[in-house]
């Protein structure tokens, strides 16, 4: 396995590991078919096996990694437990875009617009791990924007469990035209302050969803 930038000796050393490895799951730097095993890990962000250890742990209780008989490796989910997320999207999204129409500020606004320009630039140039990056930043303009403090963290907590899927699903253009066409709809019902607008696009773009996940397992 290829090293990367050692991590230099910190405070907190069990969340700089972590963070970096998810990143490097995220960027595509780590296999998704490896098997992560803590002493190649520590070998390559030049630590203990200890902070990679409770890294591995974390990732594990969030659902991204799954343990084997000696390492973890990537959760694959399945169909059911996919259409299992969406259900529960479905619920907090919702709400969240309602949310948003309802109590979005300029700042809020800026954001979320200058996300979605990152989004398009990103599918116009092929980039679909910066179109999967830029949609997250578009999400999490919404997600401030909503004063439910509770509301924002389950949502956001959701989201982190499709993090993942959004990479294979953004390989294919077709697919980020859709969700860029998507979140301009639920963009501007969120600027013209309409509740019922932003409703019913997050709705039609969790229908194109999961219509694409039972497609592609057949």
């Amino acid at each position: 396995m290829p090293q990367s930038a050692r991590i230099p000796a910190p405070l907190r050393l069990r969340d700089q590991v972590y963070d970096r490895l998810r990143a490097d799951l995220e960027d595509g730097l780590l296999p998704a078919d490896h098997r992560f095993v803590e002493v190649e890990l520590a070998a390559r962000y030049g630590v203990s096996r200890t902070p990679v250890r409770e890294a591995l742990l974390q990732l594990s209780r969030e659902g991204v990694l799954v343990p084997l008989d000696r390492g973890y490796a990537l959760n694959k989910a399945d169909l059911k437990q996919i259409l299992d997320r969406l259900e529960v999207r479905r619920m907090l999204d919702v709400q969240v875009s309602r949310r948003a129409a309802m109590e979005a500020t300029p700042h809020h606004l800026r954001q979320a617009q200058a996300a979605f320009d990152r989004a398009r630039t990103a599918h116009r140039a092929g980039r679909h791990r910066a179109f999967a990056i830029a949609q997250g930043e578009f999400r999490s303009a919404l997600q401030e924007a909503c004063s439910n403090e509770t509301l924002r963290r389950c949502s956001a907590l959701v989201d982190d469990s499709f993090r993942f899927l959004r990479l294979r699903l953004f390989e294919d253009p077709t697919n980020r035209e859709r969700t860029l066409a998507a979140t301009e709809e639920i963009l501007e019902a969120v600027r013209s302050q309409s509740p019922d607008s932003a409703e019913t696009a997050t709705l039609r773009f969790l229908d194109a969803l999961e219509e694409f996940h039972k497609s592609a397992a057949g």
